[in-house]
């Protein structure tokens, strides 16, 4: 198709009774389509952008404003957040209340996919008893994610690359690994709980076993059932990392939540409530397809549960921004000043910053000029763009640079 390099101005015909342009607070994009969301709650959709640029472009030499741009409808009150993925959107109103719109072909949209297969209006989602009011939602490509009230976090949509959260769909067995081998020999010892036979005596990996083991997913399907989930479902507790399974101390409910086309990023507090501001450190755990890299961790697994991104400990993660199969987050370690910016995730196009197209697993540092400070970070579905501010720097390494030239020149 057409690539155009230069800006195109997008204008509003319908201005309302107040008879003067909008505040505009937030802008996103999904396949073809233009998503804004005013300062006054009103969501404004321009839809087909790819294909009225072209029909523009042929018809005029000069190049032209996207014209048109409709209301949303069927919101009861003012949106104060919205998030669009590659065929829906979800908007969360002032009440707490969530409603999709768009594509519901694994059920993303929160109805039965068999019976509707696109969301044309503005569909209200039905949560369980005390997660609402809703406090974050999220899109994928084909999944939604959303924080209630409690800290719960539901999901609904595709599973396929078990990026709901839902634990290890892809089997209705659990993982037997425990008891198997040297490590269920030592737990024999220790328990005098039986081990379990190990594939090779029982046929194959793939016949039948004790089920020792019981299935960790809230969730399993049928031979021939599509993995998708219509209606929310609450994902699985996020697994303790070794510090704190001495202790089992709980991760807090999520500070936030981003994801791309296949996976699912939370962001939790990782230290002691009673820290300080300067001394608080978060982490990152992701679920999901994993095949380019895209949960930070390693490349062992095509797919993973909720596990941490390999990242600096005793940091705090400011931002995290997701792009379709890559991420970049700003982080600050504790007890210092200067900001990072740290990308994993699909290089192919060069979206993670590195020297090569190869897979950037697990995340790694991107160099910066050392005298700019990151202010954020922001990714698209294949680009990725960073924000910086110039640091001033001391006098005396502003006068170092100039006593060196000097003597060069000299």
């Amino acid at each position: 198709g057409r690539i155009f390099l230069e800006p195109r101005p997008i204008v509003l015909d319908d201005l309302g009774d107040a008879g003067s342009a909008p505040i505009f607070s937030d802008v996103q994009c999904s396949e073809s389509a233009i998503w804004a969301l005013t300062g006054d709650g009103v969501v404004i959709v321009w839809e087909r952008v790819p294909a009225s640029i072209s029909e523009r472009a042929v018809s005029s030499s000069r190049p032209s404003g996207l014209t048109g741009g409709k209301r949303v409808n069927g919101l009861d009150r003012p949106v104060k957040d919205m998030s669009v993925g590659a065929s829906h959107a979800a908007f969360l109103t002032e009440d707490g209340r969530v409603y999709c719109l768009g594509s519901n072909k694994c059920g993303e949209c929160g109805a039965d996919p068999a019976k509707t297969a696109v969301a044309s209006s503005c569909r209200l989602i039905k949560f369980p008893r005390h997660v609402n009011p809703v406090v974050r939602v999220h899109c994928g490509k084909s999944h939604t994610v959303a924080v209630g009230a409690e800290g719960q976090v539901l999901s609904w949509g595709d599973d396929s690359k078990i990026q709901l959260g839902l634990g290890d769909t892809r089997s209705n067995c659990g993982d037997e690994r425990p008891w198997e081998g040297s490590r269920g020999y030592i737990n024999k010892v220790q328990t005098g709980e039986g081990m379990a036979p190990p594939s090779a005596l029982r046929g194959g990996p793939l016949a039948p076993s004790f089920s020792k083991a019981r299935p960790t997913s809230s969730a399993r399907y049928g031979e021939f059932e599509a993995h998708a989930q219509w209606k929310p479902q609450l994902t699985m507790d996020i697994p303790l990392e070794f510090e704190r399974q001495v202790h089992g101390t709980p991760y807090p409910p999520p500070d936030g939540l981003v994801g791309g086309d296949d996976f699912t990023i939370l962001m939790v507090r990782d230290s002691p409530d009673w820290f300080s501001p300067e001394e608080e450190s978060n982490r990152l755990f992701c679920c999901g397809e994993n095949g380019k890299g895209q949960c930070g961790r390693s490349l062992q697994t095509s797919q993973q549960i909720f596990s941490a991104t390999k990242l600096p400990r005793n940091s705090f993660t400011h931002s995290v921004s997701c792009g379709s199969d890559h991420c970049l987050a700003v982080l600050q370690r504790v007890g210092k000043r200067k900001r990072e910016i740290w990308a994993w995730g699909s290089n192919e196009k060069g979206q993670a910053g590195g020297s090569s197209a190869a897979v950037a697993c697990p995340a790694s540092r991107l160099k910066l000029p050392k005298d700019v400070r990151v202010e954020a970070a922001w990714c698209g579905f294949n680009t990725s763009a960073v924000v910086c501010s110039d640091r001033p720097l001391s006098r005396a390494r502003q006068e170092a640079p100039a006593a060196a030239t000097a003597a060069v020149a000299g």
